[in-house]
């Protein structure tokens, strides 16, 4: 009884650790991007989705992600400062900072297909690969920094919004980090409650 007290007594101060972090991580979405000019219309801040235009969307690929297009809101990083530059392939551990090309307002990719290819700065065709950018959230706080981990096609089935992560201080982020993992605190208290229900089966066993 004393080891399952302490574990109610830390449980909520270890899911506060993990909440009351820097960065903000979406989990695991894997948002289909449709072969459709209309696309996937994305929320990054409560990751809403619709096949046509909703309040707040930051984010529209479309064609398997051989096109996109992106509101005020949320500025990929691209080859330049035009808002119809492509935009560039990141990989882990890229740095996303203010030192990367960002545009204003409404954007595109221009050439529908200039963002993929075998270019060091292009997204391989079916390969995951990571979107930098900066965006401004629907209470608008910001600017902030994040990466949107992705697989684009060419207008085939396999496109693919994976998840994303973006830093609510307004620093520079990690391509691919930190993804929120449990924190000591919680790990102990999962360790404790795991070692009271041991203990409770082997006073069933033996009873």
């Amino acid at each position: 009884m004393k080891h399952l007290t302490l574990l109610l007594l830390i449980l909520p101060f270890a899911f506060q650790l993990n909440l009351n972090g820097a960065v903000v991580y979406s989990g695991i979405q894997n948002i289909p991007i449709p072969t459709t000019l209309d696309g996937v219309y994305i929320n990054v801040d409560n990751a809403a989705t619709s096949g046509s235009t909703i309040l707040g969307w930051d984010l529209n690929p479309f064609f398997g992600g051989a096109g996109m297009a992106n509101s005020p809101s949320f500025q990929p990083a691209r080859t330049g400062t035009g808002n119809t530059d492509p935009a560039i392939r990141l990989y882990f551990g890229d740095l996303v900072s203010n030192a990367l090309n960002f545009s204003s307002g409404f954007g595109g990719t221009g050439d529908p297909i200039s963002h993929l290819g075998a270019g060091a700065n292009q997204f391989a065709i079916g390969q995951e690969g990571y979107l930098g950018f900066r965006f401004t959230t629907d209470n608008a706080g910001g600017p902030y920094l994040g990466w949107m981990r992705v697989t684009f096609t060419n207008n085939t089935a396999g496109g693919v919004i994976h998840d994303w992560a973006y830093d609510d201080s307004g620093s520079a982020i990690t391509v691919g980090l930190p993804i929120p993992e449990p924190s000591r605190t919680a790990l102990l208290a999962l360790f404790i409650g795991g070692t009271c229900l041991r203990r409770r089966r082997a006073g069933f066993t033996h009873s």
